[in-house]
């Protein structure tokens, strides 16, 4: 029986040679391709998996960006532990946020200045993530809680449904394998030319629609349709996400300052049946009967399931929170409607339906640091 046993065996590991052998010929390859031709950053799990975080330690007691987080994060880097005289603040959001990187800098220089006698040192560290909405939001805080904070910015509106799409294509069931075949650079190899080819798809479908200019803008046109309980559902989770934050500041005895998010009312993004009803703002705009535009148009964005942007919904939301835990509000949404020239959002601020351009950037970093000024107590 042992014999018949031994001869089994023998013969299943003769079976597999074969199988190994063009295996390990087959990573070898790729292993010397990757010399050339080095693999695609990929962020397993895109930031909702708890294991997966967004800084991590490097030489000289410094955090920098974890590598994998650098498709979806500004590189920033600080050290730890905080040095003397300076005062870290960490400004959380979407891509928003994340095009900020410029404004933080003037922010810092200009803050510095004016608490030279306290501060040699200003750092604002920009944790604002492509599409990132509360869910993940929540995450990036209880980290960086643990990063000596002495101030935390939160400007987040816009992702709340998108977020959805970023949660669909993480595939968290199979994190801990995607890790695992990670360390192979066959599987590697695979993955990134599957990647390469979603990302053509992407670009072209992106092209397709950059030709077109009449409304609806079908760019993010969901599969699955919401009823109005699942989105009634999203905001309650918002609501949460957003309280959660700002209890976990509370407590760790870190302030917080949150801004309401404005909404291109002018041009927004509204696939289907909401963005054939929105032809009628746009009417409205033509005919200058702005106010009047304005009104429908917010509604009809309120209304709109699933959402692209922030609307009245988001802002609410953001406004009673602010004032239930009696916390610094930024009205970055009426700092927009004033500066426009006809008082409608989206008219000479926006670059697309939700990201202000530089002078609305602009904006938005002066909002900000007035009332970091002002409600900061430096």
């Amino acid at each position: 029986a042992m014999k018949r046993i031994r001869q089994f065996i023998l013969q299943g590991l003769l079976i597999l040679l074969p199988v190994v052998l063009v295996f390990a010929v087959l990573e070898g390859a790729a292993r010397i391709v990757e010399i050339w031709n080095p693999p695609m950053q990929v962020d397993i799990g895109q930031g909702f998996d708890r294991d997966s975080l967004l800084f991590h330690p490097v030489a000289g007691g410094f955090m920098e960006t974890n590598p994998d987080k650098e498709v979806s994060f500004q590189k920033q880097r600080f050290e730890i532990p905080k040095p003397p005289r300076t005062m870290r603040i960490f400004a959380l959001g979407g891509s928003s946020v994340n095009y900020l990187d410029y404004e933080f800098s003037v922010m810092a220089q200009e803050l510095q200045q004016a608490w030279s006698e306290r501060f040699d040192t200003v750092e604002i560290i920009n944790c604002g993530g492509l599409s990132y909405g509360t869910h993940r939001l929540v995450l990036i805080l209880a980290e960086v809680v643990h990063y000596e904070p002495d101030l935390v910015l939160v400007y987040s509106g816009h992702n709340e449904f998108e977020e959805l799409q970023q949660l669909h294509l993480s595939h968290l069931e199979f994190a801990t394998a995607q890790r695992t075949l990670g360390y192979s650079a066959l599987y590697r190899f695979i993955r990134d030319i599957r990647a390469q080819q979603q990302i053509a798809a992407l670009q072209e479908a992106r092209q397709r629609r950059e030709l077109a200019t009449a409304l609806p803008d079908t760019s993010k046109t969901w599969a699955y349709e919401f009823t109005e309980e699942e989105t009634e559902a999203r905001m309650d989770a918002y609501r949460d996400n957003l309280a959660a934050i700002i209890t976990t500041c509370q407590n760790k005895g870190v302030p917080v300052i949150i801004g309401a998010v404005p909404s291109n009312l002018w041009k927004p993004n509204l696939p289907g049946e909401a963005g054939v009803q929105y032809e009628e703002v746009l009417r409205l705009f033509e005919e200058e009967r702005y106010e009047e535009g304005m009104e429908l148009g917010r509604d009809l964005l309120r209304k709109a399931t699933p959402r692209h942007q922030s609307s009245d919904v988001e802002n609410t939301i953001i406004r009673q929170l602010a004032k239930e835990y009696n916390v610094p509000l930024v009205d970055v949404e009426e700092v927009i409607r004033q500066a426009e020239p006809h008082h409608v959002p989206g008219e000479t601020l926006f670059s697309d339906h939700c990201h202000l351009n530089g002078e609305g950037n602009s904006l938005l970093r002066r909002a900000y640091q007035e009332k970091i000024l002002e409600a900061s107590g430096f």
